[in-house]
């Protein structure tokens, strides 16, 4: 018999006052899977977590975890019985206990918290306080934590974001492989792109409380369902087209594209995408445009080059680092990879992230 997802979450809806945060929500965390739960800030993620963790009361739908109905149609289980480990993102660790004081708290089975421990690669840390830690350590206790009653499912709420850049990134790389090594499902919700791209199995995308896009990493990086997650996602170039029978007319040419068929189109085109070459070579395809190099940022391994075409257009292109493109050069540019046409939005809706978001989505 197949065993039941991790957690079920149907149309829940949770409001304060007359502020909706959760409007309408769907989310499924399968077994042994890492979902992220990605959007910016406002979009409803940290309070649908704490609707699944029973820190909040959803106004409408229901939540199970395990199959296990924990609220909703008149269903309440309280927080501690769900059988729902967390981790926060400052780790709220006891500062009175040592470190295996903190893992035992919770009650695990005899000998658990020293596997726990071990699993985090702690184990010889058991008898320390938690300001002998560094910051890793600490979020690794929190996790060992969490994992200690063996929970149904983990959930973490942006438990990276307190640390520093470079060792963000080396413990979530860590802390995923140890989830995955302990066969954890887990829902870790997250406002970084490049986290929940690289490290989850699934990623569910929000905005305004409602689920935008969800599926696996590729599919909604390389296949937005609009122009917004498109952009909130990660750098994107967005271009008036119109879409006929030989593929979808626009100002880097004639695009073969996923989406509408027919008619007025705005079509999404990775920078990494837009290939650039110079007149002559033999790299450059019949079908490739003319364009004018006006600007080059650098970031090492890669570089984003602006690129105004010949309609007066600015296009960014992502190549990599070691290539050389001086302002004022003539180029050639065309697309090399997936290109995604959408029903343009209504006047007057929000179709782009904010600046700050839109500034890290297109940082390297």
């Amino acid at each position: 018999m197949t065993e039941p997802p991790a957690i079920v979450v149907r149309a829940v809806r949770k409001a304060f006052g007359g502020s909706v945060a959760v409007d309408g929500a769907d989310l499924t965390v399968g077994r042994g899977e890492l979902v992220a739960l990605l959007g910016p800030s406002g979009s409803g993620k940290t309070t649908l977590l704490r609707t699944i963790a029973g820190f909040e009361e959803p106004d409408e739908g229901t939540v199970t975890v395990g199959g296990r109905r924990m609220c909703g149609d008149g269903t309440w289980v309280e927080p501690e019985a769900r059988q729902v480990g967390m981790v926060f993102q400052d780790g709220a660790l006891f500062p009175h206990l040592t470190v295996a004081a903190n893992v035992e708290f919770g009650g695990p089975a005899a000998g658990r918290a020293e596997e726990s421990l071990a699993l985090v690669g702690l184990a010889h840390r058991g008898r320390s306080y938690p300001h002998e830690l560094s910051g890793g350590e600490r979020q690794r206790v929190a996790l060992a934590r969490a994992l200690a009653t063996d929970p149904e499912v983990v959930l973490l709420d942006e438990p990276f974001a307190s640390l520093d850049t470079g060792l963000r990134v080396a413990l979530r790389e860590e802390v995923a492989a140890i989830m995955r090594a302990a066969g954890v499902s887990a829902l870790l919700v997250t406002h970084d792109q490049q986290e929940a791209l690289s490290l989850a199995d699934q990623v569910v995308v929000m905005r305004d409380g409602r689920v935008a896009q969800a599926g696996g990493p590729v599919e909604v990086y390389h296949h937005p369902r609009s122009r917004w997650v498109a952009e909130f996602l990660g750098a994107a170039e967005v271009l008036p087209g119109t879409a006929g029978p030989d593929g979808v007319a626009t100002d880097l040419g004639v695009l073969v594209a996923d989406g509408p068929a027919h008619g007025a189109v705005e079509v999404i085109v990775r920078p990494e995408a837009i290939a650039l070459g110079r007149e002559g070579a033999a790299a450059v395809p019949p079908g490739a445009v003319a364009g004018e190099v006006v600007e080059r940022a650098f970031y090492g391994p890669d570089q984003l080059v602006g690129l105004r075409l010949a309609g007066g257009r600015t296009v960014r292109s992502r190549r990599p680092g070691r290539e050389r493109w001086d302002e004022g050069e003539e180029v050639r540019a065309w697309v090399e990879g997936d290109v995604r046409a959408v029903a343009p939005e209504a006047p007057g809706s929000p179709t782009a992230p904010d600046a700050s978001e839109a500034a890290e989505a297109a940082a390297p």
